[in-house]
């Protein structure tokens, strides 16, 4: 009888008109698209993270050939180059860009979804990319909370190096489930959470022979120094910050993605350079280096917690980074009382 009252009620004429207007608008859909490979977006976006059509092949592992065919047949559907020869690099065109944009967060939530992010899941395993400096305070955050809601759950890091590049691909192709960066990554696709902000401190080696303990701006401005190599906008803009301060352009002799590199460099040479002062803390036994104070205070430098926005259909991810959250926040708030 039940049945026999539902499958009346499915035939009632509205219920049919209600059927027949989706599958209209359902068969609209794929005559919009049936021409267009979707697979194209995908070459659209490793090429708009590389800047190259190799690089593009390498990361999506197709010829170079076929890189090219799909951006000839993106130029012909959109009636427009797209991108354009800057040097070396492919610069993209405002059509390009606005693509890029328009596409940005539909094309996170179709890789969520082929992903299987469900609700209710729980991960087996967690892949965070940051450099290896960051992962020394914040992979600890991570297995606390973990050790909390997940213990059978790993994490898997991969090192950044400082790239934008890798980043952002780590991003858009679902490399990483959290991305910790210097670098804000600004998407209406992505949260990027601002959880630390670190302070630099000078350094050189203790025995230096022309500094001890302070330094003046007129000794900062005649030595040279060590930077940290970085495609950053903030790091790099820090960087000129300290030269508007110093009102001099510091002569540079060593540049490296490591800091155990720099600090290793600024033990053996007269070389200065700027390192956070949470890693100069937990270092300083351990290398021949002391910090110099300035008669200036030095910018700081935010750090951020970057995810996708769609990863928080998922309960488990939700919980996972609210309480990573607020152990950043009760750090944060912790090493700023005097």
């Amino acid at each position: 009888m039940i049945e026999g009252e539902n499958t009346n009620f499915r035939n009632t004429p509205e219920i049919r008109g209600l059927e027949s207007m989706k599958e209209n608008i359902l068969t609209d859909r794929f005559k919009m698209v049936k021409n267009f490979d979707l697979n194209l977006l995908t070459t659209f976006e490793a090429v708009f993270i590389h800047r190259s059509g190799t690089k593009a092949a390498d990361a999506l592992g197709i010829t170079p050939s076929a890189v090219s065919q799909a951006l000839g047949r993106l130029r012909v559907h959109y009636n427009d180059a797209l991108f354009i020869r800057d040097g070396k690099a492919l610069a993209p065109t405002t059509v390009a860009v606005g693509i890029h944009e328009g596409l940005a967060e539909a094309y996170d939530n179709l890789i969520a979804k082929l992903q299987n992010i469900s609700f209710d899941s729980v991960p087996t395993r967690l892949v965070v990319n940051c450099s290896p400096y960051l992962s020394m305070f914040t992979m600890n955050v991570m297995r606390k909370v973990l050790d909390e809601v997940a213990p059978d759950c790993e994490i898997i890091h991969h090192v950044s190096n400082n790239s934008l590049t890798d980043i952002e691909e780590s991003l858009i192709f679902r490399k990483a489930d959290i991305v910790f960066d210097i670098h804000p990554h600004i998407s209406h696709s992505r949260v990027s959470q601002h959880i630390a902000d670190e302070m630099p401190v000078l350094i050189c080696r203790g025995s230096h022979p022309r500094i001890k303990g302070t330094v003046t701006r007129e000794q900062a401005i005649a030595e040279e120094y060590i930077f940290v190599d970085s495609e950053s906008a903030s790091a790099l803009s820090n960087r000129l910050n300290v030269n508007k301060m110093l009102q001099h352009e510091r002569k540079v002799r060593y540049i490296s993605p490591s800091l155990l590199s720099i600090i290793s460099m600024v033990e053996v040479s007269d070389l200065l350079a700027f390192v956070a002062e949470r890693f100069y803390e937990k270092v300083k036994n351990s290398f021949d280096v002391q910090k110099l104070e300035m008669e200036f205070d030095l910018p700081s430098q935010p750090i951020y917690m970057i995810y996708n926005k769609a990863a928080l259909n998922n309960q488990f991810f939700a919980t996972l980074v609210k309480k990573m959250t607020e152990l950043f926040v009760d750090a944060h708030n912790n090493d700023s009382q005097p």
